[in-house]
């Protein structure tokens, strides 16, 4: 039986989600352009790539003529919800606390950040 698709975001597609959200309404060349600029990648493997995309909900067709052009289908916030739930999900057994205390507990934020925590945390309680 086949595996659902993902709707979370992989690290490539979060890629195009990003030079999308900077950029707005992109053709495929266009984000394929950006994306050059960091690494070697195929057009074709780009213009799969959205094209899978959309089929999951995380990029929209806006305009049919040639060339394409694709807006997210997600926000930045969205995107790191869908992230976050994948990884509390997969390496806490579904608990965010468990995720939040072991990111503190790794003292991985800065005391800026900690004190931001502790705030919301009281206004949580």
């Amino acid at each position: 039986m086949a595996r659902p698709r993902s709707t979370t975001p992989t690290p490539g597609e979060m890629e195009i989600l990003r030079v999308i959200w900077q950029k707005g309404p992109s053709p495929v060349k266009e984000v394929h352009e950006e994306l050059r600029k960091g690494r070697p990648v195929a057009l074709t493997t780009v213009a799969s790539m959205m094209q899978l995309m959309e089929d999951k909900g995380l990029l929209k067709l806006v305009d049919q003529n040639r060339p394409f052009r694709y807006e997210a289908g997600i926000d930045a916030d969205g995107a790191r919800d869908s992230l976050l739930k994948d990884v509390a999900n997969r390496a806490f057994n579904g608990s965010s606390r468990s995720l939040v205390l072991h990111l503190l507990s790794k003292k991985q934020l800065p005391k800026e950040k900690l004190e931001q925590v502790e705030k919301l945390i009281d206004e949580i309680e």
